[in-house]
């Protein structure tokens, strides 16, 4: 029975969220989180030409899908069945969409079409993830794809800087982890919209955190590089500040923020972000996960291990 399945990653924003719709640069990773799609023919037939199984709502998979049908111009084929398996919390901003939309590219294109091309994978992932967040950048899709740690800057429509780093962070700073400080409330796509009012309200403020915000994707990169920890610890505060300024950070989850800092670390949040209540997952940076751990739990938050630079969309199986 003819079958295919391609995974995916998750990502991170290391730096550079919503700024980066504005023009500005984002450090982007792949994580070891991933998502795999599986498309095969019926093992029976059914009067539903296409079947999707997903433990996540499938409205979105049905979308991509149906669009890559017609860019592809498929419009015979048989009965076939896609199931979607994901280690990746949909809504918590490490990137589900994307890797649904890229894993969606490459399995549809390789069943029908035989064409194993990531460019193209990239370009109809960018279009899905237009109709699920109104106007993204294009970075997540780009780093679900390529993997790594990932520069990317989009200037113009047409005109993007993409730059897979040719290096992954210094031996010396692997103390990253993930705290889970609940679903947002928002979508990404309503906290797009919130950032695009602000801009059209105060844009000179509003401007003066994205040009902060683009000095930290910066000092973030060659801390990285260099293994400077203090650089990288005061990059990420002053980058977490902007992102308080731009309004995408809710007030219920500062106050944890600030406690880790003066602890000695770091903590930034990742995408979207939140007004309300949570924010999905917050990055942190601390020598000492075991206290983060435990001021957490008594907030009821948890923490989750991350391994940045992850391997980007693969041909698993065909």
């Amino acid at each position: 029975m003819k079958k295919v399945v391609v995974s995916a990653p998750g990502k991170v924003h290391l730096m550079g969220e919503h700024a980066v719709i504005y023009g500005h640069p984002a450090l982007l990773a792949a994580i070891n989180l991933r998502l795999s799609v599986t498309v095969e023919e019926q093992k029976k037939s059914s009067k539903v030409q296409i079947i999707i199984k997903s433990t996540e709502p499938t409205d979105h998979a049905r979308f991509a899908v149906n669009f890559l049908l017609e860019q592809l111009n498929i419009t015979k084929y048989p009965p076939i069945t896609i199931t979607i398996n994901s280690d990746i919390p949909a809504g918590f901003h490490l990137g589900s969409s994307a890797a649904v939309a890229v894993a969606l590219s490459g399995a549809v294109s390789y069943f029908f079409k035989k064409v194993w091309n990531p460019i193209q994978i990239n370009e109809l992932a960018y279009e899905i993830e237009k109709k699920q967040h109104g106007n993204p950048s294009g970075g997540d899709n780009t780093t679900v794809t390529v993997g790594g740690f990932v520069w990317f800057r989009k200037e113009l429509e047409f005109l993007k800087s993409i730059w897979q780093l040719p290096f992954k962070p210094h031996p010396s700073l692997n103390h990253f982890f993930l705290i889970n400080t609940g679903r947002p409330k928002e979508t990404t796509g309503e906290m797009v919209a919130f950032v695009k009012e602000n801009v059209q309200k105060n844009p000179d403020q509003m401007q003066k955190f994205f040009d902060m915000n683009e000095r930290q994707v910066k000092r973030v990169t060659v801390a990285l590089k260099e293994g400077n920890e203090k650089e990288l610890i005061d990059a990420i505060r002053v980058g977490e500040k902007t992102l308080e300024g731009m309004g995408v950070v809710s007030e219920r989850i500062q106050p944890l923020i600030r406690q880790i800092e003066k602890s000695g670390g770091s903590v930034k949040i990742l995408g979207g972000g939140g007004k309300t209540d949570g924010v999905g997952f917050l990055l942190c940076y601390h020598k000492d996960k075991n206290f983060v751990k435990q001021m957490c739990a008594k907030l009821q938050h948890t923490i989750a291990d991350v391994c940045l630079g992850g391997e980007g969309v693969i041909l698993d199986e065909k």
